[in-house]
């Protein structure tokens, strides 16, 4: 496979300005860490928060439990008889079980309850959750009572379960036995429950079962996101090198391997640096073989270090695929690192081809070889906002850029594809380009160009078929 060139000072990269100045980029990353080395930062003494939300028990109940309903097997529908607390703080929830607990203190062990009589939930409330959740619509239920119970159970067992730990699939059939249990300890009749539901042995058993097989994964993969963070600041390949499975693909591009990653890094240290790479994940999913989807916000500055300049400052989110491989977890699938890859998630493979098409027009541009440059564009090319601009004009256009000028700083992007109709997409780009006038020897600056190309596929080619912005009198901030 041809690689595609770095953006240099020279000749045969000048007809890049407009004639495909959305065509060719420099980088995209996926995520990595935010905060230090993703370990929780405890928030500062004082740091109060509101909590809110609605309980939710459906399930039939021996009512004689709650100590406001009369003793039969029924599903409550006035949660007013509850105490709803929190770090201290309590409240009634209303009737239909909405509650709201003002000024509750920042703990790592923060723990939500709701008590009538006998009847007892927890919901058990993180630092991430905190930082980053809605904290409006905290509810609780019995399924969020049973993964309390099992963090509870294992934190005795020195592990310290997450939400995402316990929720892996491959755990369902434990979680379920404690949800069980819950549900039958609620028809119990009262003489048969000296506290609550919750420290009845049937109840906590199964909590303690579930923890003492669950295994503590999330801390890991957060600890190996931070790896990669640092890798790309400090631009360590070597590192970099231990982090990538050797058998890493991308489902939308099938030239993507563990190879291509490396080289693709080795190129772009030597020229460019990370400033800044921040990330948030998202959403956490354990699948089997020992795998998990890892869902990233990624934010990223890229500084090149020839101009000093920031080439790139952007955010991102995807879906990446880590595998535990011997002792590390590597990145397995989808991890976006290159100019044409998705920045969004639920791409497919439609996405593979046009990064290929954007592969093969960026390598003739490098070669200056027009006739590939063309086969990229439909013969029914046009714009809407010029009736001049044709598949001929557009040649002659390019043909002209190659003798003229050369590119002095090329950042391009891709925001989004929309595959809005079969065999059609619209590819939203930002870029700017700077490039010096061969005769009379001026810089020229296009600033910041935004556009939707439309791209269509003809015999089973994707080609630029409309809105391609080419020429100097054409609209560089389409939206």
């Amino acid at each position: 496979m041809n690689k595609p060139k770095r953006f240099k000072p020279g000749r045969r990269y000048g007809n890049t300005f407009y004639s495909l100045v959305l065509l060719s980029m420099m980088l995209i990353f996926n995520g990595c860490t935010g905060k230090g080395d993703m370990r929780f930062s405890p928030l500062p003494d004082g740091e109060h928060f509101t909590l809110s939300g609605q309980i939710k028990l459906p399930e039939i109940v021996e009512t004689d439990l709650a100590s406001s309903l009369r003793p039969e097997l029924t599903a409550i529908t006035d949660f007013s008889a509850f105490n709803v607390t929190a770090g201290g703080v309590s409240s009634r929830p209303d009737k239909t079980g909405s509650y709201s607990l003002s000024r509750v203190p920042f703990a790592e062990d923060l723990v939500i309850r709701a008590e009538s009589g006998k009847i007892a939930l927890l919901r058990r409330v993180s630092p991430d959750d905190l930082y980053y959740s809605d904290l409006s619509k905290l509810e609780l239920n019995l399924q969020l009572t049973a993964e309390a119970l099992i963090w509870q159970q294992g934190l005795g067992l020195d592990k310290n379960l997450t939400a995402a730990d316990i929720r892996a699939r491959e755990y369902e059939t434990l979680v379920s036995d404690v949800v069980t249990a819950l549900k039958l300890c609620l028809q119990l009749p009262d003489t048969a429950v000296p506290q609550t539901v919750l420290e009845l042995a049937a109840v906590k058993n199964a909590a303690s079962t579930a923890a003492s097989q669950i295994l503590e994964r999330e801390i890991m993969i957060k600890e190996a996101n931070s790896v990669l963070r640092h890798i790309l600041l400090r631009g360590d390949t070597e590192l970099l090198k231990v982090y990538i499975s050797p058998s890493f693909l991308n489902d939308w591009d099938t030239t993507s391997n563990w190879n291509d990653v490396i080289t693709h890094f080795t190129e772009l240290f030597k020229d460019f640096t990370f400033t800044e790479v921040g990330w948030q994940i998202k959403d956490s999913e354990f699948l089997p073989e020992n795998m998990v989807r890892v869902r990233t916000e990624a934010k990223i500055k890229l500084k090149s270090l020839r101009s000093e300049e920031i080439v790139r400052e952007k955010t991102y989110l995807f879906d990446a695929v880590w595998r535990k491989e011997g002792n590390f977890w590597k990145v397995y699938r989808n991890m976006p690192y290159r100019d044409t890859h998705p920045t969004e998630v639920h791409a497919d493979s439609q996405w593979g081809e046009i990064a290929d098409a954007h592969r093969e027009l960026q390598a003739a541009l490098a070669t200056e070889k027009l006739d590939i440059v063309m086969s990229r564009i439909s013969q029914n090319f046009g714009n809407d906002w010029d009736v001049n601009s044709t598949y001929t004009d557009l040649a002659s256009c390019t043909q002209s850029r190659f003798n003229a000028m050369d590119v002095k700083l090329a950042n391009y992007s891709i925001d989004s594809i929309d595959f809005y109709e079969s065999g059609k997409a619209k590819v939203r780009c930002s870029a700017q380009v700077r490039v010096i006038s061969l005769i009379p020897g001026i810089d020229i600056d296009s600033g910041s160009i935004r556009a939707v190309v439309e791209w269509r596929r003809e015999d089973g080619v994707w080609k630029i078929w409309r809105n391609l912005p080419y020429r100097f009198t054409h609209p560089i901030n389409i939206e």
